[in-house]
């Protein structure tokens, strides 16, 4: 049965990492099941080795077969290391496809697992429910249950459900890294099919740990995580190659850059995120990231909605609190938050991404809000280009990255514009304030003297051939930025689109001017 449980865990945490439609499913209570043949029911139960207690894996008190449903009480493995035992398990739907075991909706109830005899500690689950399974997963699933090494497990493209969930999970262990427990209230998938999950969903995840050697106490909590429409294509490049993390590892990233503008989910959603450990603590109330497409299915818009976390130090908590508290008292802060969004447009047909500096931001409260902003074609071919240069086997054995497929990746790459925005509240003067106090000099001084090397930009520049129209006026910029702050903006709005196969062919740096960039600095 642990291959059984392990199994199904395994498609749901695969599913979760990465895409199909816009709409939650509907409710299980409305899936309907497919029917059975009550006449194939015992052929069925034979081949999961239950026709009598004890004939396969498990024990069980009392059996029921009505028609083409099936109920076994009070299971009990037989395995002599470990033990599993469960109040009931229920089939709907028993008939044989294909000469193989099938059924429509499996229900294993009040699940327990004892640990061996040298490990301590205790796990629990409370309902696991699988509805309208392939035949392929049905029939595996009915040889995990008979034999201790089951049939190999489905192909990628074999996999799939109406829907599979688990619920009331609780565990507690304890050994020489320490004690602790965790909880999941409950974790589903729905629609599997076409290596496509329509819902992924992770509910009431907590978890209580305290480190043996150093007493450290480590806590999080998660109330909700959801993928809708997650790809798990990938995990046919996974089956393929169990035998060889490298080559995996290899053929999961040539996955994803066969098509890198593809998220691989339409959206992706969390709830209250905390983390505790050591006198840190994180948290992140909430996060909304989701992907428009258009008719053809491609991603045309990707948005992350407004979001905020907050990072903060208790200085009696523990060693990390208080290395984290005495950096944030050097700034003036006594707690970090942040916030961020971002807002893209995509154009298959250019390859082209476009991004605004009003909506792409990340923020320090009471510190400084970073934007950015620009127009760039050619990213997909970029990434596909540089994908093609990774070699994970090569670099496993110690090999660095050829720099000449980077540079040639980079060529596909074509700036129209670029904006960044630093618009200052506080931050300048806390660094300034901090660094001065470590140096032990007067902030004012200092920041004189650094705005005064700004100064000397245009000299260096003319020394290196650079066009002194660019360095005087980021120099000035920069150096009005660092006495007087207030939003310092660095853009560039070229007449023809920049690209690294253009500037590095002109061998003499100079004629890269003001003009030639459209490049502009102020502090306003």
């Amino acid at each position: 049965m642990k291959y059984l449980l392990c199994g199904v865990a395994a498609i749901a945490v695969l599913s979760a990492c990465d895409r199909t439609g816009t709409d939650e499913p509907a409710p299980v209570g409305k899936i309907e099941l497919r029917k059975g043949d009550a006449a194939e029911a015992p052929d069925v139960i034979a081949a999961m080795a239950l026709t009598n207690s004890g004939d396969g894996l498990f024990t069980y008190d009392s059996k029921e077969v009505d028609g083409d449903k099936a109920t076994f009480t009070n299971l009990v493995s037989t395995a002599e290391e470990g033990g599993f035992s469960a109040e009931s398990l229920v089939f709907e739907g028993l008939d044989m496809i294909d000469g193989k075991a099938a059924f429509a909706k499996m229900s294993l109830n009040d699940i327990k697992f004892t640990p061996e005899e040298d490990d301590t500690g205790a796990m629990g689950i409370g309902k696991v429910e699988l509805l309208n399974p392939t035949p392929e997963l049905a029939a595996w699933m009915a040889s995990s249950l008979a034999e201790a090494e089951p049939a190999a497990f489905p192909s990628a493209d074999q996999l799939g459900f109406d829907a599979w969930s688990i619920s009331d999970i609780a565990a507690e262990f304890s050994d020489e890294d320490g004690d602790g427990d965790f909880k999941i209230a409950s974790l589903e998938i729905r629609d599997l099919k076409d290596q496509k999950a329509a819902l992924t969903k992770l509910s009431g995840l907590t978890f209580d740990f305290v480190d043996a050697e150093e007493s450290v106490p480590v806590k999080m909590n998660l109330d909700s995580f959801a993928i809708t429409n997650a790809d798990v294509s990938f995990l046919e490049a996974i089956q393929q190659n169990m035998d060889d993390e490298d080559a995996m590892a290899q053929a999961v990233m040539d996955k994803m850059y066969d098509n890198p503008m593809e998220p691989g989910y339409d959206r992706v959603t969390m709830d209250n995120f905390t983390v505790d450990a050591s006198g840190v603590s994180f948290a992140m109330p909430s996060l909304d990231a989701h992907v428009e497409r258009n008719s053809k299915g491609q991603p045309v818009k990707f948005v992350t909605e407004p979001l905020t976390m907050k990072l903060d130090a208790d200085a009696d908590g523990g060693e990390g609190g208080a290395g984290l508290a005495q950096a944030l008292s050097m700034v003036g802060y006594e707690n970090i938050e942040l916030k961020m969004a971002s807002i893209s447009t995509y154009e298959p047909e250019t390859d082209t991404v476009d991004f605004k500096a009003k909506d792409n931001y990340f923020e320090i409260v009471d510190g400084a809000k970073f934007s950015f902003g620009g127009e760039v074609a050619g990213y997909s071919a970029y990434a596909s280009q540089l994908g093609d240069a990774m070699d994970f086997e090569a670099m496993a054995e110690g090999q660095e990255p050829d720099p000449m497929a980077f540079q040639q990746a980079l060529g596909a790459l074509k700036v129209s514009s670029f904006e960044l925005k630093i618009a200052d509240d506080s931050l300048v003067d806390r660094v300034f304030n901090a660094v001065a106090a470590q140096q032990g000099q007067d902030p004012e001084a200092m920041r004189k003297q650094v705005a005064g090397m700004m100064a000397m930009a245009p000299m260096f520049a003319q020394q290196a051939g650079i066009d002194t129209a660019i360095a005087s006026e980021l120099g000035a910029a920069v150096a009005s930025f660092i006495q007087e702050p207030k939003t310092l903006t660095i853009s560039l709005d070229p007449e023809t689109p920049l690209s690294a196969e253009s500037l590095t062919a002109m061998e003499d740096p100079s004629m890269i001017t003001k003009d030639y960039l459209g490049f502009s600095a102020s502090n306003k």
